[in-house]
């Protein structure tokens, strides 16, 4: 027997008995859409499958679930409009969309090894390109909502290859790290359960 500490829902509560997330979404716990009535109109989605996302990250736990939900800046706004990118940017952070995999997720393809890291920081602010990384991640969004219409079934997750051909000592650069962390947070803070796979080419 499996206890639940207290104010933590059990996955049978939010889902009902031996059912599972991906199998029967339309099990999800009523508790949790209430607690969200004043923040829904303002989410990018408002289907099970986009709220179950937030409580699988945090392991079914409702308040954490919640709290995170509401910290996320995409319940400020429904539709974030992507920012007008610097020319640096634009000219020096290569990678995009590169396809679908075999079950028609979306597969983003990031080169890393080339970048000059410094460069690019002496260049832009980390607050420049966090709004990039932001407008990248509301592209595969984008991208899933119209592979999901598309082919009649729910792509919610996204396959990324990191090409790191090139890779050295000089990426290693402090305060490249640590916004190489930054954006790293970022996409587990706002878009939790989103990571199909990753592989990483040298």
């Amino acid at each position: 027997c499996v206890g639940t500490r207290k104010g933590q829902t059990s996955s049978s509560e939010v889902f009902g008995e031996d059912q599972g997330p991906l199998r029967q979404p339309s099990l999800l716990s009523p508790q949790f859409r209430e607690k969200l009535q004043d923040v829904l109109p303002s989410l990018p989605s408002q289907d099970d499958y986009f709220l179950l996302k937030w409580l699988r990250a945090r392991s079914f736990d409702l308040p954490k679930a919640e709290a995170m939900l509401r910290k996320s800046p995409r319940v400020c706004v429904r539709c974030p409009e992507p920012p007008v990118l610097l020319q640096v940017i634009r000219k020096y952070m290569s990678g995009g969309m590169c396809g679908y995999d075999r079950e028609g997720s979306p597969v983003w393809y990031e080169i890393i090894g080339p970048l000059d890291a410094k460069g690019l920081l002496f260049s832009a602010s980390k607050q420049d390109l966090l709004k990039n990384k932001f407008r990248d991640c509301e592209v595969l969004r984008h991208e899933c909502d119209q592979q999901s219409e598309k082919l009649g079934k729910k792509i919610e997750m996204v396959m990324m290859v990191y090409d790191c051909e090139g890779l050295g000592l000089k990426h290693l650069w402090k305060p490249a790290v640590e916004t190489y962390g930054e954006i790293l947070a970022m996409f587990e803070e706002n878009y939790p359960e989103s990571l199909k796979r990753l592989f990483i080419v040298k």
